[in-house]
């Protein structure tokens, strides 16, 4: 789970660095605000530092020229910033606070001929959500409120230096309404330009292509995302493109002066939103990938043959709607491939399944953003996708489907259209058939998995009424209840078998809670099985990797996190641990209060344990055990409240054990 991008970003900063020749990309939201610091050098991101500015989003940065540092201002978490910041390739300063106050979704654009950072608008959310129309400019030691009036008071507008003309460019932006407004300011006065071009928009961003003496625009939101390339001549606007990166908005770009290009990363919707783009004047180019965007609702299943993990759709909330995928990505161990944007229609709650005799991906159902549920089959050759059928089960979604490799057919059970169904259907390769209409109750989001070595599927739990956490097994000819003691009643849960062990690999889901426990089935009965994994999430999808003896997961969802994590758990898992363990202790009647931070090698999400005193950790649950996850710095912290003197551990799962002296008195 090494990062090998940003991640998927809304809402960051972007900056060029022209004496070192790199993109340098700071915070955004990625579930949660972040202040990691990126640098793109035209082929590799690298992150750089932990720490520096608080975590923020909607901030806005320039690259100051004449000192050889990125300037940052203002942003916001659970609270409005009106801080100034500077980066030199090595480190985060801050400078001074009196200036602008505090606001979020302004902009800021550096005037080389002046040696000034201006800052334009943006707005604060707790005071009224006030919109401010003001212009501000940085010289590197003060700021100075140059002018009041000029554009209408706004916020998520774009701006850029025209070094060619001497004029910073503003376009767009919300001012109460969508802008579509073009205005300059020449160091002195702003005047209006164009008032034709693109139209009114919000969330675009804007870069200075200073080869071709043009100001680029790409995405927005206007009542829709868009994916229109604009460009400014100082004249006219001109559409350049409606290809390229997917319609978004709260993305970022730059231009690369030593490269001539045009760099996009990051933005809000759609499946190229963990992408890196470049435009070079005539057409954009993917440069770079992350893997698929975060999500729920997708389905994964094992190509055997080509040694790959597939990905198929999955489902994101967006201004409080569904946006549905239909994009096709594949896991070869290390890396995402975006495979196909083709085929299947954008749905969730699908089911999936791999047909090892024939060599294809089998997919069934699922839903699209607007509840209209499908009964199609389609098959995926690892080119292209085919649909095979229209006939066969109803229309649903939430079923289960599992590939019987002793009989040779794709099993599937239940699902919701208008009431929740207990068919059992088989498909063959040609047509699907019901073999039953009794067993396990009606149900949804249930999981199901093929048991080779026993020769029967395994379906658990499911949604709404549906047995209470019944294990059932499916023969070929009946169905049979084989438990009702094991996990708790689950919903969007993920199942694999595991045929190396021969045991069923259950995680997640939800319950009365969001769940993170490993669960394993070796056909009598469920034991606990591995700890310290992923954080608790619904949503998510497993595979089996016969060839790396691993099981694979992606994604998930925690009523506040889309997540685009990628785990393995497996005898190959190789963990290396590196850290740094720091404690301190406050004497406090009845023992010692203790802080301690973690500093790690280990990727963010990750969740470890530390505990008080070696002797005493214990995984099965004690108070001085405290399990947490790994921060964007790299940290991980944890308190204990009047503790006595001991040890601090940390375990993490298929890592050493590493424990350091506390030593309170």
């Amino acid at each position: 789970m090494t990062p090998v991008a940003p991640g998927h970003h809304t809402n960051h900063a972007m900056a060029y660095d022209q004496a070192r020749g790199v993109t340098v990309l700071f915070g955004g939201d990625r579930g949660t605000p972040v202040n990691d610091t990126w640098e793109w050098d035209g082929s590799v991101w690298t992150s750089r530092v932990a720490g520096g500015p608080a975590p923020r989003e909607e901030h806005a940065m320039a690259y100051d020229s004449a000192r050889g540092v990125t300037v940052l201002f203002g942003g916001g978490d659970r609270q409005n910033y009106n801080d100034t910041w500077e980066w030199d390739g090595t480190t985060w300063s801050p400078r001074a606070t009196p200036g602008p106050s505090p606001r979020r979704r302004h902009a800021m654009a550096y005037d080389s001929a002046r040696g000034v950072t201006v800052l334009f608008g943006g707005y604060h959310y707790d005071n009224g959500d006030q919109r401010y129309g003001d212009t501000w400019e940085w010289d590197g030691r003060t700021w100075t409120l140059r002018a009041s009036t000029g554009p209408s008071a706004r916020y998520s507008h774009a701006m850029v230096y025209d070094s060619a003309r001497g004029v910073t460019v503003l376009f767009g932006g919300h001012d109460g309404r969508w802008n579509g407004e073009t205005w300059e300011w020449d160091g002195v006065v702003w005047t209006q330009r164009e008032t034709t071009g693109p139209s009114a928009r919000r969330g675009h961003a804007m870069s200075f292509d200073t080869a071709r003496g043009v100001a680029v625009i790409f995405g927005g939101y206007d009542g829709r995302t868009s994916r229109e390339t604009w460009e400014w001549d100082g004249s006219a606007w001109a559409l350049r493109a409606n290809t390229g990166p997917d319609a978004t908005a709260e993305h970022a770009m730059v231009y690369d002066s030593a490269r001539c290009a045009t760099v996009l990363f990051g933005g809000s919707s759609g499946p190229s939103t963990g992408e890196t783009w470049e435009w070079d004047g005539a057409a954009w180019g993917k440069r770079a990938t992350k893997g698929p965007y975060g999500r729920f609702g997708h389905s994964m299943a094992y190509d055997k043959a080509r040694g790959v993990t597939v990905l198929f759709g999955g489902n994101f909330w967006i201004y409080y709607r569904p946006h549905p995928f239909g994009d096709t990505w594949e896991w070869d161990g290390v890396a995402w491939s975006l495979r196909s944007t083709g085929g299947p229609s954008a749905r969730t709650s699908h089911a999936m399944a791999y047909d090892s005799a024939r060599g294809v991906m089998v997919l069934f159902g699922g839903v699209d953003d607007d509840l209209h549920r499908s009964r199609e089959t389609w098959e995926w050759d690892g080119n292209v996708w085919s649909l095979r059928s229209t006939h066969g089960p109803r229309r649903r979604s939430g079923h289960a489907m599992a590939y019987d490799s002793a009989r040779g057919v794709t099993v599937l059970f239940g699902g919701w259209d208008d009431w929740l169904d207990r068919e059992t259907w088989e498909w063959n390769g040609t047509r699907w058939r019901l073999r039953a209409t009794d067993g396990p109750t009606g149900r949804t989001g249930h999981a199901m998995a093929f048991d080779s070595a026993r020769g029967v599927t395994v379906l658990y739990s499911g949604g709404w009424n549906s047995g209470d956490g019944e294990t059932w097994e499916w023969d070929g000819s009946a169905w049979s209840l084989r438990a009702t003691i094991g996990p708790p009643p689950l919903i969007n849960h993920a199942m694999v078998y595991d045929s190396d062990r021969r045991v069923t690999v259950l995680f997640g889901g939800r319950s009365e809670s969001y769940r993170d426990e490993t669960w394993e089935w070796d056909g009598a009965i469920w034991s606990p099985g591995a700890g310290l994994g992923p954080s608790p999430r619904y949503g998510h999808a497993l595979a089996y990797d016969s060839a790396r003896a691993t099981t694979v997961l992606y994604g998930g969802f925690d009523r506040d996190t889309h997540f685009e994590d990628t785990w393995e758990c497996g005898p190959q898992v190789d963990c290396a641990l590196i850290a740094d363990i720091k404690a301190s202790c406050a004497s406090v009647e009845g023992g010692f209060n203790v802080r301690a931070k973690v500093i790690t090698n280990l990727p963010e999400g990750t969740r470890i344990d530390l505990c008080l005193d070696v002797n005493e950790c214990d995984l099965n649950g004690d108070e001085r055990r405290r399990a947490v996850t790994v921060d964007s710095n790299g940290e991980a912290k944890a308190y204990w409240f009047g503790a006595p003197t001991g040890d601090l551990c940390v375990l993490v799962a298929d890592c050493p054990e590493i424990s350091a002296a506390v030593r309170c008195r």
